[in-house]
């Protein structure tokens, strides 16, 4: 089976989600970060983002030329466009790659939607999300992808039901997850017609 590679639905989820800054700013969790989500380091903590605003947690200059001073970094704060759109592509590398390592029914294969969605969310959620319980059920329903043939009315609703279970993780980003279940039911006979955490 050849392998997918992030799409442009994939990549705007995940970039919509994260918010972008040229300058390094502090995380949810403090942590210094730059571009995309892109983590700087997990040794120090700054001021939380609290609001989903990068430019509400930034560092100052003089944090920032010390932070990549102290991890020789190469770049301080800004960073260009170039060096944000390499850390893009290079952190979500790891979720590609791990999502072209699942292992599917016999013949089954994933729609371009479908990967963008697994992506988005492991991405987000590391491997925790794709070796949760819900994930692994979606994974073992053949109907679930597109060429498994004609479904039943049942199946369809089956269908939605699972991919809602699958992408209710981390009740901190219902939208985003609801997205990413929206995106993998893309072209699909099913729809995400269950919200997360409603099942």
């Amino acid at each position: 089976m050849s392998s997918l590679s992030l799409g442009t639905d994939g990549a705007k989820i995940i970039k919509d989600s994260e918010g972008f800054c040229l300058k390094f700013y502090g995380d949810p969790k403090g942590y210094p970060t730059v571009g995309w989500g892109h983590l700087i380091t997990t040794k120090k903590t700054y001021k939380k983002n609290t609001t989903g605003d990068p430019n509400d947690s930034l560092l100052t200059q003089k944090e920032a030329d010390a932070l990549s001073k102290d991890l020789s970094l190469g770049y301080t704060s800004p960073i260009t466009q170039d060096k944000a759109d390499k850390f893009f592509t290079s952190d979500t590398s790891s979720a590609v790659d791990a999502v072209n390592a699942l292992t599917l029914p016999k013949g089954a294969a994933f729609s371009q939607s479908q990967f963008d969605a697994l992506v988005s969310a492991r991405f987000n959620c590391g491997d925790a999300f794709l070796i949760s319980n819900d994930v692994k059920t979606l994974l073992k329903t053949p109907q679930i992808f597109s060429n498994y043939g004609k479904l039943t009315s049942t199946e369809k609703d089956t269908c939605s039901k699972v991919v809602s279970k699958a992408f209710s993780y981390d009740k901190n980003l219902k939208t985003r997850r609801n997205a990413e279940a929206t995106l993998f039911c893309k072209d699909m006979t099913y729809t995400h017609k269950y919200p997360v955490y409603t099942l």
